[in-house]
């Protein structure tokens, strides 16, 4: 069996003296591997570290609002149960991580707070109208549906990588 007795990683930006392109954000790996014999081989393997862009994406955001949106709808749907409106978060944050290829969670988070908040700042407008306080009442809210969109896409996506896992 081969012992692993060197490993360098070079950076892209060191040297494309391996052929790779400066301009990428590519590492290779660079191992020397021990035989049996005593001999050493080395091997190059290129690992893709390519960044999918930024940490922050609209297009994301817009479908994270969908989906925590369509859970609510769905939540909501259940007569004369209170809060459903918040499993309905929870469950559209689940699908969300269930169907995204990427880890969306700032997008998600930041769609089930906003979602969350004024969906209990609406739904108590004449309570409003008559002097309580709505700024707490929206930051309870919105704290309440962030945690939830934030658990529900950690659990989606869970459940996508066990699914997709090889065995």
């Amino acid at each position: 069996m081969a012992e692993r007795t060197e490993e360098r990683t070079r950076d892209a930006n060191s040297g494309s003296d391996l052929g790779v392109d400066v301009g990428t954000t590519e590492s290779v790996e660079t191992d020397v591997a021990v035989g049996e014999s005593g001999g050493a081989e080395p091997s190059v393997t290129e690992t893709s570290t390519k960044d999918s862009g930024s940490y922050f994406s609209l297009r994301a955001l817009l479908f994270a609002f969908g989906a925590v949106g369509g859970g609510m709808v769905l939540g909501g749907l259940i007569p004369l149960v209170p809060f459903t409106e918040l499993v309905g978060i929870l469950l559209g944050g689940f699908v969300y991580g269930l169907l995204a290829s990427e880890r969306r969670y700032v997008e998600l988070g930041l769609a089930g707070g906003v979602s969350g908040g004024a969906t209990a700042v609406l739904s108590l407008l004449p309570q409003l109208a008559a002097g309580l306080n709505g700024t707490r009442l929206f930051a309870i809210a919105g704290a309440v549906g962030l945690v939830l969109a934030l658990v529900g896409h950690y659990f989606g996506r869970d459940l996508r990588s066990g699914l997709t896992k090889d065995l």
